[in-house]
């Protein structure tokens, strides 16, 4: 019997950790220039025109850090992601009928589903007795018997 190798795609092959190392660091470069630039509209709208603008400039200066991060590190991961998405199931083409395949019995499960569904429906009921396990209790009851 021969085995086959399964063939790869160049579509596959995911980027060179260089070149996916180095999107990162250049997004992360311009989302940290943004954050520079707030900065400094903050401290010009608030001296110049005293506008609320001011508060959002400093409040995009103050978030835009946590973003950047999140983002740095969370894209070398969608890649890994996207290439491990299942495949869509393939279609296949049938003469007639199939009936789906059982499912594996669990061990709770009865071997006659019908005989269990007949009992369970007439109510019938399971006779005999309880029986106690002797504890400490029981053992000091009878010594003093």
């Amino acid at each position: 019997m021969k085995m086959t190798q399964p063939v790869h795609s160049i579509t596959d092959a995911p980027l060179k950790h260089s070149v996916e190392q180095r999107s990162r660091m250049v997004r992360y470069t311009v989302a940290m220039s943004i954050r520079i630039v707030c900065f400094m509209l903050a401290a010009v709208v608030a001296v110049v025109w005293e506008t609320w603008w001011a508060m959002a400039f400093a409040t995009a200066a103050i978030v835009l850090p946590y973003i950047a991060v999140v983002d740095a590190n969370a894209s070398g991961q969608r890649y890994v992601d996207q290439r491990q998405a299942p495949e869509p199931a393939q279609r296949q083409v049938a003469s007639g009928h199939q009936e789906p395949e059982a499912e594996p019995r669990q061990w709770w499960e009865s071997e006659d589903l019908e005989t269990d569904q007949e009992h369970s429906a007439s109510g019938s009921v399971i006779e005999g007795e309880v029986v106690r396990e002797a504890g400490p209790k029981d053992t000091a009851e009878e010594q003093q018997s």
